[in-house]
């Protein structure tokens, strides 16, 4: 069952300030439309954070996120195997962030570089991506230093198995990846280069309390296994989808005179998607003064997660 937002904290979320766009966040809006929000820019001089980004990490301080040389650096190598962290987003405690449906189409575009990752298990990474759709359903993607990867579900070789995933080396510098889900299909590219195309996943099989993997419009970008550990170089992290419902929240007063205006936001155009190359081989709605408690229920989430997977 998930957790209700108070009114007070629905005010307080989503009173935050909105991103404008810049030329890098434009360029990502390929979609007519469509809105895209940017969650982080490295030229502001600041690591990622609230109220567009929420980080955690397990134990607490272990792996502190630090800005330098232009660029935000999460180390979970130094911090020692048993350490999780990474930032979240999702359509309850981001303001601004968009709807996330498949039909439409929807894409995240991060810039990054893996500067090292190590791994105990071919079916862990020390860096991965999960984007989840308005129905739950969507993709993980695992970055290793010579290879990405995707996490398969029940219908695509096991829950949280290794799946389909093409040799690259994620260290060579700043990379811009795009994730991009419209319909049925996802497709990975870097630097303007497609990578893979492949299926959306349905994690929902996995059990536990709390459940990521059953939240709509959700974001997550990290260290989640104590299977693997890595450290990461982030510049930029955009999301574009289809316009957000105004929360009723912001709504303090009406005018006969003038109603409130409705959107009625423009179809996406149909993606073509691209056929997928030879395989080589989780909401929780949280206000952010749970904070503590929402580190310990994902923690034991990824716990249970990792120990049910294998």
């Amino acid at each position: 069952m998930k957790m209700p937002v108070s009114a007070l904290c629905c005010f307080l979320i989503f009173g935050g300030i909105f991103h404008s766009f810049n030329l890098k966040a434009a360029s990502a809006a390929s979609f007519l439309g469509a809105k895209t929000l940017v969650l982080y820019d490295a030229a502001s001089g600041a690591i990622p954070g609230a109220p567009l980004l929420s980080f955690i990490d397990f134990p607490t301080s272990a792996a502190s996120p630090t800005y330098a040389d232009g660029v935000t650096l999460m180390d979970t190598a130094a911090a020692g195997s048993d350490t999780y962290a990474g930032w979240i987003a999702n359509a309850e405690t981001t303001p601004g962030f968009p709807i996330l449906d498949r039909t439409d189409g929807f894409q995240l575009d991060v810039t990054l570089q893996v500067e090292d990752e190590s791994h105990t298990s071919n079916h862990r990474a020390g860096f991965s991506i999960i984007i989840l759709s308005e129905d739950a359903k969507g993709i993980e993607v695992a970055f290793w230093e010579n290879e990405i990867w995707v996490q398969s579900d029940d219908t695509t070789g096991g829950l949280f198995r290794h799946g389909e995933g093409v040799a690259f080396a994620t260290t060579a510098g700043l990379i811009d990846y795009r994730i991009t889900i419209v319909g049925d299909t996802y497709t990975l590219s870097a630097d303007t280069q497609t990578l893979l195309s492949g299926p959306v996943r349905d994690y929902s099989a996995f059990e536990g309390f709390p459940d990521p993997y059953e939240t709509p419009n959700f974001l997550f970008l990290g260290d989640d296994t104590t299977s693997a550990q890595g450290r990461v170089r982030l510049s930029f992290i955009s999301i574009t989808g289809t316009e957000p419902v105004v929360p009723t929240a912001l709504v303090t007063s009406t005018s006969t005179d003038a109603p409130l205006p409705t959107t009625s936001p423009a179809p996406l155009p149909t993606i073509t998607p691209v056929p997928s190359p030879t395989p080589a081989g989780r909401v929780f709605g949280f206000c952010p003064s749970g904070w503590m408690f929402l580190v310990v229920m994902l923690a034991s989430t990824i716990l249970i997660k990792k120990l049910r997977a294998g």
